[in-house]
């Protein structure tokens, strides 16, 4: 169902900003749900991707004056002009209406969390890129990626730009390479999940912004459960995106969470076991 709201200003922005947040079971575990909207308010977000809303997300849009879209799980300032489920997947897209009238695809997703390769590495499971790219197969999110792929490359409107926020459960092959091994258990890693939206025509929005994963490692997983609290052998890693492709470029990319080294944006106390991602956007061609 969607729920739209009148909009508050006819003012057309000429960037906007994509999140994609975790906020933990409903947003509720650790703190009250009002400090998961200030995590968004602070961001300056426009348009959110959230997983496990639980029972939170009309809440969550109600507090902050938003719309939301239940069928792909996001909240979003803007006009949501249609939305759907991608059958067999957590969630799916919406057709969004920015303020100087274009329009653009959005999609949401929450991909399996298990088994979740950097642990299956961490473990001795898997010990080469071959053995962990049947873990991603094993897991159901290559397939979740190829249904939401299929599903945009049915669309008539496919042309749009289109943004993908998610919690992929899965590294970025930009990230497993020769010059991260040493963090990575000793290998390199094309990972599927990934690969297969490169193929696809998306790019990365903090990957595009900060092209270096060894300086710029964007830690998503994770400040803790909750902050700082973490296992001792845990595994970091980035697992949360915004990607993108068509007529945008991607301007400027943040980590979203807990005060600390990985956090280019910081509220504390931080309510989720995921940071958050966050990329703003610019068109880069007059569009309809």
């Amino acid at each position: 169902m969607i729920c739209s709201l009148v909009a508050a200003t006819t003012i057309a922005p000429t960037t906007f900003r994509a999140m994609s947040f975790n906020i933990w079971v409903g947003g509720t575990q650790f703190q009250p749900l009002s400090q998961t909207a200030r995590a968004i308010q602070v961001a300056k977000a426009d348009i959110v991707g959230i997983q496990e809303p639980a029972e939170s997300l009309a809440k969550l849009a109600e507090s902050l004056g938003w719309n939301h879209s239940a069928k792909a799980s996001l909240v979003t300032r803007f006009e949501i002009l249609e939305d759907w489920k991608v059958q067999g997947n957590r969630w799916g897209g919406a057709k969004i209406k920015l303020s100087d009238g274009s329009t653009l695809l959005f999609y949401n997703d929450h991909f399996n969390p298990y088994p979740y390769g950097p642990y299956e590495a961490r473990d001795g499971k898997a010990t080469d890129a071959k053995s962990l790219k049947q873990v991603e197969q094993d897991s159901g999110r290559v397939d979740q990626m190829r249904r939401i792929l299929a599903d945009l490359g049915s669309r008539p409107d496919r042309d749009l730009p289109v943004v993908f926020t998610g919690d992929f459960n899965t590294p970025s092959h930009l990230d497993w390479v020769e010059k991260t091994r040493e963090r990575n258990f000793g290998l390199t890693m094309v990972w599927p999940v990934t690969e297969l939206a490169q193929q696809a025509g998306f790019k990365d929005g903090f990957r595009s912004v900060h092209p270096d994963p060894a300086a710029k490692p964007g830690f998503t997983w994770s400040p803790g459960y909750p902050v700082p609290k973490l296992e001792a052998n845990d595994v970091m890693d980035r697992i949360d995106f915004v990607i993108w492709r068509g007529a945008l470029r991607a301007k400027g990319a943040w980590v979203v969470g807990e005060k600390g080294p990985v956090t280019d944006i910081a509220l504390d106390p931080w309510p989720s076991d995921h940071r958050a991602v966050l990329v703003e956007f610019e068109p880069t061609l007059a569009r309809r």
